[in-house]
């Protein structure tokens, strides 16, 4: 019995010595055939709204994280915010679950009582009325105003006119939308930032890798927001990134904001504990807060991820040159989303708007486009003024916003990807070009 047991303490030895290798190779074998026999769309020139680009190596950074048994925020998240900050580059980055809570952090910190030069309840922020839900809450959720404006119809972006014009005392920041990775007239909107003396923030929850004169967006405002949800240009499945340049101004804020309020990462913990000796510095809670951290999960799918970014990027942007040349002949009915000179657009993204005196709806091109297998969506969140949830939050509209109308009610979106197959990119025009001709309309 003694042998017995003897042994069986060397087995287990033994596996704790060579199991984790031999497991690895066999996750490994799995993983690749299961990548493999990923299921695709029923038809092979069907076009998705979300497709996977989880490959083995996310996969096995997954389970190298159950492997080690910490699962919590940690050393991962740590070094994908580092390498995250590296890529931008930016000052600092902290990693959140997801770009909604990376956005509720900005403005949380922002309206902060400690905070500061920070806002005040009543505060107005403009923000473009084409955008998504959790772009706008997070400014009425933190006790300030939401000041919707108009965009311009050609970028679909927050229109500079509009911003100065819908500008009161009660003005103190501009949300700069980088709509569908399209980068926002930020040359101009900075300098009205600047004459007003108004904080500038950018949502880049759609725009991995824009550029404006070569310089990524999400460094130019005072803080940042990244998604790393599952559709996006990389992913995380979850998660989401805040960023900025100026680390000692707003880091540690963001950091207890993030987690309970809590001292726990901040930079200044031993100045917090040498005026609270009396509390557990475990227990010692400095701000407001929430709980928005990532997982190590999340984090080390996200750092396999960002090493296929620049790849990921340059195949949709090529994607989408593709396409932009090959609906050309349609423009005189379908507006297109264009870039300003000097911008590099990332492709999240295709949008189409029927133009008002087109002979078809958007309803009637896109219900054609979903009975061939292309799904279709709302240009995000459409013109948010119009959604009913506004009669429950307190906000202000700035004069008409006639564009964001005209893409509520006749734009849609069709999906961009990586690894968009030419079969996929043909089946696209050529059923557009099938509507067009249904309805009598020739290429030019």
């Amino acid at each position: 019995m003694k042998a017995a047991s003897t042994m069986a303490r060397k087995d287990a030895a033994e596996r704790g010595t060579i199991g984790r290798p031999m497991l690895r190779r066999r996750l490994q074998r799995l993983l690749a055939s299961s990548v493999r026999a990923r299921p695709r769309p029923a038809a092979a020139q069907a076009l998705e709204l979300c497709r996977s680009t989880l490959g083995e190596e996310e996969l096995l950074a997954a389970f190298e994280v159950l492997l080690d048994g910490h699962l919590t925020m940690g050393p991962q998240t740590a070094t994908f915010e580092d390498e995250w900050s590296a890529w931008l580059p930016a000052g600092f980055s902290l990693m959140v679950n997801s770009g909604s809570s990376a956005n509720l952090l900005m403005l949380s910190t922002l309206t902060f009582p400690g905070q500061p030069n920070g806002l005040k309840p009543g505060d107005e922020v403009i923000l473009p009325a084409v955008g998504w839900s959790t772009s706008l809450f997070p400014i009425a959720q933190t006790g300030c105003v939401p000041v919707l404006v108009d965009v311009d119809l050609a970028t679909l972006n927050l229109s500079p006119e509009k911003v100065e014009e819908a500008i009161t005392d009660k003005t103190r920041a501009i949300l700069a939308i980088h709509l569908l990775g399209n980068p926002c007239d930020i040359p101009a909107l900075r300098a009205i930032a600047d004459r007003h003396g108004l904080y500038l923030l950018e949502d880049c929850c759609e725009a991995h890798g824009a550029s404006i004169g070569g310089r990524k967006v999400g460094t130019f405002g005072a803080l940042s927001s990244f998604s790393f949800y599952y559709s996006h240009h990389m992913t995380s499945i979850e998660g989401g990134m805040v960023c900025g340049q100026d680390r000692s101004g707003w880091r540690d804020a963001l950091v207890s904001q993030r987690a309970h309020g809590w001292i726990r990462g901040r930079s200044d913990q031993h100045q917090w504990t040498g005026q609270y000796p009396d509390i557990d510095p475990r227990w010692l809670f400095v701000s407001t807060g929430y709980n928005v951290r990532p997982t190590e999960l999340n984090a080390a799918i996200g750092r396999v991820q960002l090493t296929k970014l620049d790849h990921f990027v340059e195949q949709r942007m090529a994607i989408r040159r593709r396409l932009l040349e090959r609906l050309r002949p349609y423009e005189s009915w379908l507006a297109l989303q264009r870039e300003r000179p000097g911008h590099s657009h990332s492709a999240f993204g295709l949008s189409l708007i029927v133009r008002p005196d087109a002979p078809f709806s958007r309803r009637l091109l896109q219900a054609f486009l979903e009975s061939r297998g292309i799904e279709t969506r709302p240009i995000v969140g459409g013109n948010l003024a119009r959604q009913p949830v506004m009669r429950h939050v307190p906000h202000r509209v700035a004069d008409l916003l006639s564009n964001a109308d005209l893409v509520h009610h006749n734009g849609l979106m069709i999906g961009n990807h990586a690894d968009l197959t030419d079969a996929q990119e043909d089946h696209l025009i050529t059923c557009i070009a099938e509507f067009m001709e249904a309805h009598a309309l020739r290429a030019a």
